[in-house]
């Protein structure tokens, strides 16, 4: 069985075809957990009313021990599932009917791959003002250091992982508002710098104004974002983290945002990536 992990918080315009596009799946075992943010829209009317359509559907709201946000959803989603296969996914993004089945049968065939990929097409909505230019790939003949360098990029929707790579690699970072996605895959790759891939476009992946991957597109964000997502990718443990990428490399990124958070008088960052500066350079 697969599991479909979904957060969602008032995305009430897009959900009715997110959810449709799953109950159109070819692929029929699935059970698909989705967890709302306390929306303040009709979101939790419209999933309570698939949830009495179709057993498969099994929708929560987030305790409110829980703190807000779109990772404890995601990790709460986890929890509740029972799933051999995870695939994560948004509630405004779109199945294409083959997505599940064309992975799980890459999978049952390929018992010696973690996880495989498969292609997501950009769908902007009408109204989208921003950035119309992403990329896309997982190609690499060295996985670890292109993915550091962005050279490799995953859609959140694109991988299908068994679960016993997520129980290995760990969830999402709560602490993270940005680059989650690619924090928890790099954890991933760490384990595994090999997978499957399907070039076959299988879903369709919605940019909006309202969009995470929208709002952080102004140049001081994304700097921000990155500042925090490097200080992580640093702070892992040793014992997983030196084996896996060369001592060159830490330094090149301790000296890099060091660099970055300096021109742009972040005085705190800079202070910091000095310090795993010292810290990788003296590292054996």
């Amino acid at each position: 069985m697969i599991s479909i992990l979904i957060p969602n918080f008032n995305k009430s315009k897009f959900l009715v075809q997110t959810l449709d596009s799953v109950l159109a799946q070819e692929y029929e075992d699935w059970e698909c957990i989705v967890v709302d943010d306390h929306s303040t829209d009709n979101s939790y009317e419209i999933l309570q009313t698939y949830q009495k359509r179709d057993e498969r559907f099994k929708i929560f709201r987030r305790p409110d021990s829980t703190p807000k946000g779109a990772n404890y959803c995601r990790n709460l989603a986890f929890s509740y599932s029972k799933g051999d296969f995870i695939q994560w996914f948004d509630s405004d993004d779109i199945m294409y009917p083959w997505y599940l089945k064309d992975k799980v049968e890459y999978l049952e065939s390929h018992e010696e791959v973690p996880f495989v990929v498969s292609k997501g097409e950009l769908i902007f909505d009408e109204n989208f003002e921003g950035n119309d230019k992403f990329g896309q790939n997982f190609y690499s003949d060295d996985p670890i250091e292109d993915y550091l360098k962005f050279k490799i990029l995953f859609f959140s929707s694109g991988p299908l992982f068994r679960r016993a790579v997520m129980e290995e690699s760990g969830l999402f970072n709560v602490k993270l508002q940005r680059h989650q996605e690619w924090e928890l895959f790099f954890r991933v790759v760490l384990n595994h710098s090999k997978w499957g891939c399907i070039d076959k476009v299988s879903f369709g992946y919605l940019i909006h104004n309202n969009s995470i991957t929208s709002r952080f597109q102004e140049k001081k964000k994304i700097v921000e974002s990155e500042l925090i997502l490097f200080q992580v990718v640093l702070g892992l443990p040793v014992n997983k983290y030196k084996s896996k990428v060369s001592k060159k490399t830490r330094v090149k990124i301790a000296l890099k945002y060091w660099m970055v958070a300096t021109y742009h008088f972040r005085l705190l960052f800079s202070m910091r990536y000095f310090f795993s500066l010292l810290r990788e350079l003296a590292r054996s």
